[in-house]
């Protein structure tokens, strides 16, 4: 292993570290991430984390989660501070309301200005201004109006940032620390894996993923990636036939704080399965918990793909295809394959297999 790397792999687990214990200095890890990709010429990372910390040129295209944000506008007195307690006495008893009119700007800004209008919100002038009678005084203020964003579209923005940097630090760990040992699983994965999916109906997905991960075109890449998805969603359905919504012996989001299992829950689905298939314990909330954050992972890349118009990468896509061969490979390893077609307590499920 390179000094670079070793250097980047110490870098990403203080990052990694700062997130579990729930202190995340945000300027500070777009920092070290950004030195990360500088180390390893990672130059496509490196652009993200530099637009992040100081700002995106006009010829740069946005992210989604900085465009179109959303506020509104009002109308200010102009003058001192009696003007001002005079045009809200005035308010108080006016029956005159103007209808609230609903804005959006495009964030360009980099990470200092984001913190700073994260803590009190963002107030900015429209350069119309307008008299306003005040009846009870017989006079006349000057009125500005403004738009105004409120500090919560802001902190939206920064969950964000800090959602795809989380991203970026677990899965290039990951690839960096692991990555010798992880080839030699790779292929284990995929041998075991395609020897048992192929034989019920699988071998187009799968050679989608395959074919993706050896091709230079971002189109394989993308197409690579929603066959993960899909190879996932239809397993669960092919797995799990039980018409019910809910799987009653784990905790979730459904009817009574149950684990849902409808058709669009194929993660749930899945973990159901490998429950009924007695992986219980720390084993079956680790495989769980995993395709948990594959499915997390290509949610993320599906927002990108789609709000921004950008394209994935290799990278990305051998991490989202690293992650679900190893929940295959487990599952076709430590399972009979045999379809749920209707859940028992795991206890009934386990002796009516022996």
């Amino acid at each position: 292993m390179s000094k670079p790397q070793d250097e980047a792999i110490d870098l990403l687990k203080a990052v990694l570290d700062g997130f579990f214990s729930g202190h995340v200095d945000l300027k500070n890890v777009l920092r070290r991430c950004a030195h990360v990709c500088e180390m390893l010429s990672w130059s496509e990372q490196l652009s993200w984390f530099h637009h992040e910390l100081y700002g995106y040129p006009s010829e740069v295209a946005l992210p989604w989660y900085r465009k179109d944000i959303k506020g509104h506008t009002k109308w200010l007195t102009v003058g001192g501070i009696y003007t001002t307690l005079d045009s809200v006495i005035e308010d108080q008893f006016s029956t005159k309301k103007e209808p609230t009119e609903y804005i959006a700007m495009d964030v360009w800004a980099g990470v200092d200005w984001l913190l700073s209008e994260a803590q009190s919100g963002y107030v900015e002038s429209s350069g119309k201004k307008s008299p306003k009678y005040i009846g009870f005084r017989h006079k006349t203020v000057q009125t500005e109006q403004v738009s105004v964003y409120d500090k919560q579209v802001f902190q939206a923005i920064l969950t964000s940032i800090e959602n795809l940097v989380f991203d970026f630090a677990s899965n290039s760990y990951s690839i960096l620390r692991y990555g010798d040992t992880l080839q030699d699983v790779w292929q284990a994965y995929r041998a075991k894996v395609e020897e048992h999916l192929a034989t019920i109906g699988f071998a187009e997905r799968l050679d989608t993923i395959r074919n993706g991960l050896n091709s230079q075109n971002a189109q394989d890449w993308r197409a690579a990636m929603w066959s993960c998805r899909d190879t996932l969603h239809d397993l669960a359905t092919y797995l799990w036939r039980d018409q019910r919504e809910t799987y009653e012996h784990l905790p979730g989001q459904g009817k009574d704080g149950k684990l849902r299992v409808t058709e669009s829950d194929y993660v749930n689905r899945l973990g159901a399965y490998l429950h009924q298939k007695g992986i219980t314990g720390k084993m079956g909330a680790y495989l769980r918990a995993e395709m948990e954050r594959i499915y997390h992972s290509i949610g993320t890349l599906y927002e990108l793909d789609c709000k921004a118009h950008s394209e994935v990468t290799l990278f990305d896509v051998r991490t989202v295809a690293i992650g679900t061969y190893t929940i295959l490979g487990e599952i076709v390893t430590r399972t009979d394959m045999k379809p749920v077609m209707q859940y028992l307590s795991p206890s009934t499920s386990e002796a009516a297999e022996h």
